[in-house]
């Protein structure tokens, strides 16, 4: 018998209901899902494993309003050829999802941290076309007001080798969010 865990739905829904209410991801949840997302993608891929397709759609909340990486059936493992392919919002041109890597996968990174912070997908307003010039172009979302603003930034820039330094950032955030609380006491 195989026992599995209960979860509660698909973080995109939560996302969905915040925007509906005209209200955003509070701050302490954004930095705790993007750090346990993070957490989970590295852990898959310190044992060869690429998502290749994530987003919120991809990502579950349990009963205590934790995330856990969900639907690894199209992924790439060892190498392998994905069977799946990302999003439009998700993929850089120049890096296509059918030839998954570690930038591919920190590139989707900064797009679902974005839809986790903002409550809407990158260019929501955009077209899937639309959307594929600009992000050729270099052209993303002003991030500059959000949270995690300079990750996501630097994840669409390519500037992280790996989710192990996206993690890095975000935790030195949560430390310093501790420390603007503990002064302001």
């Amino acid at each position: 018998m195989i026992i599995l865990e209960h979860l509660q739905y698909p973080l995109r829904k939560r996302l969905r209901d915040l925007q509906e209410a005209n209200l955003v991801t509070p701050t302490e949840d954004v930095l705790r899902w993007a750090c346990q997302i993070a957490q989970g993608l590295q852990h898959a891929h310190a044992r060869g494993v690429l998502q290749v397709d994530i987003g919120p759609h991809n990502i579950l909340l349990d009963r205590h309003g934790n995330v856990k990486l969900a639907d690894f059936a199209g992924s790439s493992i060892d190498g392998s050829s994905p069977s799946i392919a990302s999003s439009t919002r998700a993929e850089h041109p120049r890096f296509p999802s059918s030839m998954p890597s570690l930038q591919t996968e920190v590139f989707a990174l900064g797009s679902a941290f974005y839809e986790l912070e903002t409550t809407r997908k990158p260019f929501h307003d955009k077209m899937d076309h639309e959307v594929e010039k600009l992000f050729g172009a270099g052209n993303f979302p002003d991030t500059s007001s959000l949270e995690l603003g300079r990750v996501i930034s630097a994840c669409w820039m390519m500037e992280y080798q790996d989710v192990g330094d996206v993690l890095r950032d975000i935790e030195l955030i949560q430390k310093e969010k501790v420390r603007t609380e503990i002064h302001r006491g």
